[in-house]
């Protein structure tokens, strides 16, 4: 009576085993198929190094940063990309530069010049963008990375158009009310700790000025505070508690 038992049981394990095989080699043509499918689209990646952007920033630029069209046209189709009239990249997604910076590009890790935006994009191209020292002697191989501050502008909802982020070169001992005044277009109260227009804009008696340091309000007396490179300083225009 064993021996027939025996034998179904080892036919269930042939089976078992066959159908393990089987799955196996599924899992393996569809990876396969992942890889080539990949290798045939040639999609173009882009990255960000200075973290400015948000990630729906960078896929709008990736959809049109594609094989077969130059960069210049990628970014100028994005419609979010300005340009001087030296065909240099002026802002992208709302942010300017310095005139000491200037926007940098590199394809496959190789530093793309300014002159140089009309190359064509091929398959698998890595595009990263970060910041830059206009000048070259700045730059050069054993240069330090940029230092730098960043001064964001939002309006809300009463001022949108005024939603901007401005990056200024980092000083020693730069404050909070230094990178206000090296704007050149926020200016404070009479008593200097207070911010009382913005690009000559005062705020209604149902707004206000908040100041925030990456992300946190500052208090009384908070333009004073020092601060440390890539730090955010930002003058949100907000409804005035009643």
């Amino acid at each position: 009576m064993r021996k027939p038992v025996l034998h179904a049981a080892f036919i269930m394990l042939i089976i078992a085993a066959l159908l393990l095989t089987g799955c196996k080699q599924a899992d393996q043509e569809e990876a396969s198929a992942n890889v080539y499918s990949n290798d045939v689209n040639g999609e173009v990646s882009l990255s960000e190094k200075d973290g400015f952007f948000s990630p729906a920033v960078i896929q709008n630029l990736q959809q049109y940063l594609q094989q077969g069209v130059t960069v210049r046209e990628g970014l100028k189709r994005s419609g979010i990309v300005g340009f001087s009239d030296n065909g240099s990249v002026l802002t992208i997604s709302q942010v300017s530069l310095d005139p000491l910076f200037e926007w940098a590009f590199e394809i496959n890790g190789k530093k793309l010049g300014k002159d140089n935006l009309d190359t064509v994009l091929q398959d698998h191209d890595e595009i990263s963008i970060n910041i830059q020292y206009a000048d070259p002697k700045k730059d050069g191989k054993d240069a330090k990375a940029p230092e730098f501050t960043v001064l964001k502008l939002d309006g809300g909802s009463m001022k949108p158009d005024m939603t901007h982020s401005y990056v200024f070169p980092y000083t020693n001992n730069q404050s909070v009310r230094d990178v206000m005044a090296h704007s050149g277009f926020v200016k404070l109260t009479d008593n200097k700790m207070y911010v009382d227009t913005v690009q000559g804009y005062s705020p209604k008696s149902v707004e206000k000025w908040v100041v925030k340091v990456n992300g946190k309000e500052l208090v009384d007396s908070g333009l004073e505070m020092k601060l440390t490179p890539q730090d955010e300083v930002e003058i949100r225009l907000e409804r005035a508690s009643v």
